[in-house]
């Protein structure tokens, strides 16, 4: 018994089907073979493991054989590799060598993810981790053995999202990403050091949430990270960032304090798309620390806007501040704005006052300020909403 005897095309096609039929787990288990660790036939936009489709095969074309066990044919290019091709089939090899190869790789994934999807657009863990979307226990995921032939860091493939630490930074558009922090910090830093590798290489990853038993998977590209809040910006989609947003870049356009692409989706339902960027690129400019308060947990600091997202307010980091999570509610309330002639902050009329607020800093002082044509808006507009307009001049 050799695979060279395999000829079929159509004992082939059976094992694909019956793989499908019954899930990988389970096809594996049957026949004795473990999941694939470097090569895949690609049938439909979908990927299977090449050595146990080629014995599965086997014995469809030779009943009388039955299967052809693993341990007795070579499932790579000396074995049943070159038997595939000639019958028509292609096989794939997952250890690529350069950054162009391993992009080709992770778009077949991901044509293969999508293939798997259930009606609710969920597939299996098995689903994932055959394929190396994801495998091990960590968030971020980068199989330095196999991604180290791309870049010398690795490169990540996959992240995890359980929403269980920052469930708030994961919508529809994508994922503000934290940094990992464990008690293996050369960990931490090499998991870093390899999804920003991703991002300099253009290679998508795989943003993981969990449902019970199964996975969500969305197809993402590292868009830019802030190190001093360890944040990363993942976007969803099918399409590369233009630009990696590595650091502050806010002065090199010109400012206009209006236009955003805040949209509806159905209702009243609101979409805002550039939320997440617009928080890392008012870290990136003024830092994650709130500085009228001065707190400096990244994790309490928000990005407030001057001219809000519903006014139709700019996304640019110049119409922004980083503000605590308190103050932020108490500025989009008008208890408190910023006179941008004297860059001080001044409480409402009647109270609270600065101090209740717990506003420690009146006085503004940042390396770089927001532009003036927002504070101004800013200013004006609480000068209405609290009965006052006209009542001061504002150079």
């Amino acid at each position: 018994m050799r695979i060279q005897d395999l000829s079929s095309s159509t004992a082939v096609e059976a094992a694909i089907a019956e793989f499908d039929s019954m899930g990988g787990v389970a096809f594996r288990s049957l026949y004795g073979f473990g999941p694939s660790t470097q090569y895949y036939v690609s049938h439909g936009d979908r990927l299977y493991d090449a050595k146990a489709i080629a014995g599965v095969a086997y014995g469809y074309q030779h009943p009388s054989h039955g299967t052809l066990p693993r341990e007795e044919f070579s499932g790579g290019e000396s074995g049943a590799n070159p038997v595939l091709r000639a019958l028509g089939f292609a096989v794939l090899d997952s250890h690529s060598e350069t950054a162009g190869a391993e992009l080709e790789w992770r778009l077949a994934v991901w044509r293969n993810l999508l293939a798997r999807r259930d009606s609710a657009g969920l597939v299996t863990a098995d689903a994932v981790r055959s394929v190396g979307a994801y495998g091990n226990f960590r968030g971020i995921w980068t199989d330095k053995a196999r991604t180290e032939r791309v870049h010398p860091h690795g490169v990540t493939i996959g992240l995890k999202h359980t929403g269980q630490h920052y469930p708030d930074d994961l919508d529809e558009h994508g994922v503000l990403y934290h940094y990992p922090v464990t008690r293996q910090r050369g960990r931490d830093r090499g998991e870093v050091d390899a999804t920003k590798a991703a991002a300099s290489l253009r290679l998508p990853v795989f943003v993981i949430t969990e449902h019970g038993e199964l996975r969500g998977v969305q197809l993402a590209w590292v868009e830019g990270w802030e190190d001093e809040s360890s944040l990363f910006l993942v976007k969803f989609g099918e399409t590369p960032p233009v630009q990696v947003i590595d650091h502050d870049r806010s002065d090199e356009q010109p400012f206009r304090l209006e236009g955003n692409r805040r949209r509806r989706r159905s209702g009243t339902v609101v979409t805002r798309p550039d939320q997440a960027r617009f928080k890392l690129e008012v870290f990136q400019r003024y830092g994650p620390r709130c500085p009228l308060s001065g707190i400096a947990v990244p994790q309490m600091v928000e990005a407030a806007h001057l001219r809000g997202d519903a006014d139709g307010g700019t996304s640019d980091a110049r119409n922004g501040l980083p503000m605590n999570a308190a103050l932020h509610r108490a500025f989009d309330a008008h208890l408190f704005a910023i006179n941008p002639d004297t860059m001080t902050a001044e409480a409402r009329p009647g109270g609270p006052t600065l101090h209740d607020l717990g506003i420690l800093h009146p006085k503004l002082e940042l390396e770089r300020l927001p532009h003036p044509d927002a504070l101004r808006w800013r200013y004006l507009e609480w000068l209405r909403c609290t009965g006052r307009e006209g009542q001061q001049t504002v150079r």
